[in-house]
């Protein structure tokens, strides 16, 4: 009996001896610079929203947050950077769906399990996807581009890159919509716009942040946006389900994640660090200059979940598409 109540005695104090390492963890946190890293290269929307939140998380944080960019395989290379690194909270990541989800269905192996590798902190912001033609095109709407499409299969070609929301959106607009379209494969860069301006293509599913200009000038016309609600910049633009087609939110996410295995008292630290960022108005202002908008109500729980119901969703799309996987 003494000894049983022994063990029960060390348990408890090992319990409470836990909880009090986290608290002074967590208070001590964070003592030196942070590194951030962004898989994608200087001047792209993730390596702007980067650096608007390594701004205001060192401003939440009282230490320098440094954007470190990593460049390539969609962002896998600065995830595995990150599932690797220890998880004293000091080496983080701006995760993406191409990266922790849409990724785990089009990649036959990644160098990391996105469910089990990460501690996924919350969700930051978003971008809207605009549904933009070749203006030259005798198409006045949504419900012309399907009708179109429909009488003439796979004719109509969409630009983009394969596996970012240029490609998904056009094979999700196509499942949803009963038509088929043509997708052309680009390695990045500017060149799927350029040759939809030109007419070499005539389909883009692309992020207002990257082609405002151009639908602005009349060089694109926006036939849709793929949300729930209507662009403040495009308020002309109707939603999807406005317009006449099936609804459809594309809306890339950008959220904060680090390696698995982090500190609780540290994570709910940089978890409230992101609440306060996010309801931030001058943040907000930033995020609307390049087309994005806030996730607010984002917890560690809630984007865990979110991860691991979107994994899912993703490889059964893949196989429902019938998208080749790499």
């Amino acid at each position: 009996m003494k000894f049983g109540l022994s063990r029960l005695l060390a348990a408890s104090f090992c319990v409470v001896a836990m909880g009090s390492s986290s608290h002074v963890l967590a208070d001590a946190y964070p003592g030196k610079p942070i590194r951030l890293l962004v898989g994608f290269p200087p001047g792209g929307p993730t390596d702007i929203i980067a650096r608007l939140i390594g701004k205001g998380l060192s401003e939440q944080l009282g230490q320098p947050v440094v954007v470190e960019n990593r460049g390539g395989a969609g962002g896998v290379i600065a995830a595995r950077a990150v599932a690797a690194a220890a998880p004293d909270g000091y080496t983080l990541l701006v995760s993406v769906e191409s990266s922790q989800t849409r990724g785990v269905a089009l990649n036959k192996t990644l160098p990391y399990d996105a469910a089990k590798d990460f501690t996924y902190i919350g969700k930051i912001a978003k971008q809207r996807n605009l549904v933009v033609i070749d203006p030259k095109l005798p198409i006045p709407d949504i419900k012309g581009l399907i009708a179109y499409a429909r009488k003439h299969p796979g004719e109509l070609n969409y630009s983009g890159t394969y596996g970012a929301t240029s490609h998904i959106g056009g094979a999700l607009f196509d499942m949803d919509n009963g038509v088929k379209m043509t997708f052309v494969s680009y390695p990045g860069g500017a060149q799927p716009i350029t040759d939809l301006i030109a007419g070499v293509v005539q389909v883009g599913f692309f992020t207002e942040a990257t082609i405002a200009a151009h639908v602005k000038s009349g060089r694109l016309k926006a036939l849709a946006i793929a949300a729930p609600e209507r662009s403040p910049d495009f308020p002309d633009v109707p939603t999807l389900a406005e317009a006449g087609a099936r609804p459809m939110e594309l809306s890339p996410w950008f959220g904060l994640t680090g390696p698995a295995g982090m500190d609780a008292g540290v994570v709910q630290r940089l978890s409230q660090a992101v609440s306060t960022l996010v309801r931030s108005p001058t943040f907000q202002a930033q995020l609307a200059t390049i087309g994005a908008v806030p996730i607010p109500g984002s917890t560690p729980q809630a984007f865990q979940k979110d991860v691991n119901q979107e994994i899912a969703y993703w490889k059964t799309f893949v196989v429902d598409a019938n998208i080749p996987v790499n």
